[in-house]
């Protein structure tokens, strides 16, 4: 139970606060916010909606998330919950808010509760985890910490209902594939309860097929939960060993631990990467790269080249209406790869053209889909319903950074890749020679070995130009000769 006489300080505050908005959803002083209290009687829920509201629709909220949300419209509060989360971390306020809405739709009881009740615990992860650098600032600090904790587990067993209540907090979070039992159990009298997936999905609206071809069931499977592919338990050391594989792609490499990190703090059993865009010259292995990570990470992969696009077609598809209607590209190949979370290669981003006026810009097109807010109810043209595109992992490449849109660049994470020193050639050529094995179907192991002063003039020749796409084209034609030569020696 909550402390009774900070409860009655609220209670207090309630009535008589000049500002009453403020103080009950994000606290003042040693009052603490009124979402952080494990019980709530009516009036206070309604008293905090009221504060919401009030504050979201006010002119100092910039985002504007908030129109037309009203009292006592669940549908609506849960919706700016939902959109408003990915910007929350901006706003040194911003997950109170997310919060205060999930909150109050929860203890309303209706039928979007349970879903509420999950947002704010998934909201209250992500503040506990920034809240914990700050444990050393006091007791107040403290006591929001263990209130919020105490909060989180409150609604866990409140609107967790059976069977999920008989199963491990990591299978019903459904954090891992494998939960190992470490203690030999007896054969139960009575039936498990059966294991939970992983939360679905749903990329897609309902839609009405633009005509009658066939093609339009493949998107079928996406209008129904999907499940996020879960990157593997050892995904770390895949990425430290691809680190020294690739040099070069250390710096963005970095930033995805750091990111698989924070999302398994969290529990979430699939990272959402902020956008990556690799600035290099030719030949230093971007696109190589992003297949290595996506193998890696366990994750489809799907690639496009923008290089020379007259217009946006490429990546928004083609209005409903045309005789070869085609939906967005991102949505298209998440239907054909089977996932809502692939890893999505853009090669060329400088490149991509078009008109603002006429034809449409590709870089407007991208900024749409990259930004949580408008990639959370993406609107396809050709379906005529929305998408979500919040869970893909887009890397993206460009030889140099002049021509692609301010807005856009401020919105991914910039990494100037250089040509891989002449030192990094064995590691350079373990990863290429892995690539050709994958290419071919079979283990490196299995390809023919290359003979030592071969290996050498390989890297006389690497140390000159130090590009990777080269030294690929070296490496499969000495491949050839030496599989030649163990052909004919067979013989």
């Amino acid at each position: 139970m909550p402390d009774t006489q900070l409860h009655c300080q609220v209670s207090l505050d309630l009535a008589v606060s000049p500002a009453p908005g403020a103080a009950l959803l994000f606290g003042e002083g040693t009052t603490m916010p009124l979402w952080l209290w494990l019980a709530l009687e009516p009036e206070e829920v309604r008293a905090l909606e009221a504060a919401l509201i009030g504050h979201i629709q006010s002119p100092l909220f910039p985002s504007r998330l908030g129109d037309g949300v009203a009292a006592g419209d669940d549908a609506a509060l849960l919706h700016f919950a939902s959109r408003f989360a990915p910007l929350a971390g901006r706003y040194a306020e911003g997950w109170p808010l997310v919060l205060a809405a999930a909150r109050v739709v929860a203890e309303r009881g209706g039928e979007y509760s349970r879903q509420a009740a999950l947002t704010a615990i998934e909201a209250l992860q992500h503040k506990l985890h920034a809240g914990a650098r700050g444990l050393s600032g006091g007791p107040e600090a403290l006591r929001r910490f263990v209130l919020g904790a105490r909060l989180a587990a409150d609604l866990w067993l409140r609107f967790m209902p059976a069977p999920e209540i008989g199963l491990s907090i990591l299978t019903r979070l459904g954090v891992l594939r494998e939960v190992p039992d470490p203690i030999p159990q007896a054969e139960p009298t009575t039936p498990a309860a059966p294991a939970l997936a992983a939360p679905g999905i749903r990329v897609l609206g309902r839609f009405e097929p633009p005509n009658d071809r066939s093609e339009w069931a493949r998107y079928d499977p996406l209008t129904q939960p999907m499940p996020l592919r879960q990157v593997p338990r050892d995904a770390n050391a895949r990425l430290a060993a691809l680190a020294l594989a690739a040099p070069a792609f250390v710096a963005p490499l970095a930033e995805i631990r750091r990111t698989l990190a924070l999302a398994a703090h969290a529990g979430r059993p699939s990272p959402r990467l902020r956008p990556l865009l690799l600035v290099g010259p030719p030949g230093v292995g971007k696109t190589w790269f992003a297949r290595r990570v996506a193998q890696a990470l366990e994750l489809p992969f799907g690639s496009l080249n923008l290089g020379g696009s007259t217009d946006n077609r490429g990546l928004q598809g083609t209005a409903r209406g045309w005789s070869a209607a085609t939906p967005a590209w991102p949505i298209a190949e998440m239907a054909r790869l089977g996932a809502p979370n692939p890893v999505l290669f853009l090669d060329e981003v400088e490149k991509a053209g078009g008109q603002r006026e006429t034809n449409g810009r590709a870089h407007d097109t991208l900024l749409a889909m990259v930004e949580p807010e408008s990639a959370a109810g993406w609107f396809d043209e050709c379906l005529r319903t929305t998408a979500d595109l919040r869970h893909v992992l887009w890397i993206m490449a460009a030889n140099e950074t002049r021509g692609i849109a301010a807005p856009l660049l401020s919105r991914v994470s910039v990494h100037q890749v250089s040509p891989p020193p002449a030192s990094a050639f064995d590691g350079t050529v373990a990863g290429l020679l892995a690539g050709v094995a994958d290419s071919m179907g079979c283990a490196a192991t299995e390809l023919p070995a290359l003979e030592p002063e071969t290996r050498e003039a390989l890297r006389r020749s690497f140390a000159r130009h130090r590009n990777m796409r080269r030294l690929r084209a070296q490496l499969e034609e000495c491949l050839g000769v030496a599989a030649e030569a163990a052909l004919a020696n067979a013989s």
